[in-house]
């Protein structure tokens, strides 16, 4: 079957290479390989030959600020993300489930080597020539917060390592106790100086990772 990449994603590649012309492509993708043809995939081509997605490697662009200037786009009610587009970037996915804010993603790739965007499943929007704005963007922004559900029944606080790039329930209930940053359930660059800082004052390794010894000096729970 012959395919062909949807027109929005060619404008926005080409705009993304426009801003970033010395960017690194080694983990850009369109078309599925053959793990993605078993499955339910945008990088499969749809019933008129169309892949409705495309990754951008994440090394020499602001991979954040391209992230999130997607997801505004989307919550406007861009014609090119409704009806089935999305964006993922770090373990964490935006989409018009939850109104386009940012939440967990739990997939078996968490997309931290690219910015993986999915256009509309309507020929209008996937293959609209309209402009993305990338160009004209300006940077860098703080990674966006992320929404997540609660800790399931039976599942304990503090139940596993977390360290830089890290997201979830753990994450929020580190940063909740240790205090001296926000809560957003994002391990970022901020959150890891705060660990360090509370290792140092609690005697422990400073290694920024919250393992068994770390996890162990966190305050209690406060109901």
């Amino acid at each position: 079957m012959s395919w062909r990449v949807a027109n929005s994603l060619l404008v926005l590649r080409a705009e993304i290479n426009r801003r970033w012309p010395n960017r690194d492509t080694g983990s850009d993708g369109t078309i599925g390989d053959e793990a993605h043809r078993r499955s339910k995939s945008d990088h499969n081509p749809n019933s008129k030959g169309v892949v409705r997605a495309l990754d951008i490697d994440v090394d020499g662009i602001n991979a954040a600020w391209l992230a999130e200037h997607v997801r505004q786009l989307g919550a406007k009610g861009d014609a090119r993300l409704t009806d089935g587009g999305y964006a993922i970037f770090n373990h964490r996915i935006a989409s018009e489930v939850k109104g386009w804010t940012w939440r967990a993603y739990d997939g078996r790739n968490p997309h931290t080597a690219h910015v993986h965007v999915s256009v509309s499943r309507t020929e209008r929007g996937y293959d609209s020539t309209a402009a993305w704005g990338v160009p004209e963007g300006t940077g860098p922004v703080n990674d966006p917060p992320i929404e997540y559900e609660p800790y399931r029944k039976g599942v304990t606080p503090g139940s596993r390592q977390v360290k830089l790039g890290s997201a979830g329930d753990d994450v929020l209930h580190l940063q909740r106790r240790i205090g001296g940053v926000g809560v957003d359930g994002y391990f970022g660059k901020a959150t890891e100086a705060r660990v360090r800082w509370f290792q140092k004052q609690r005697g422990l390794g400073i290694d920024g990772i919250v393992g068994p010894r770390t996890w162990a000096s966190v305050r209690p729970t406060h109901k």
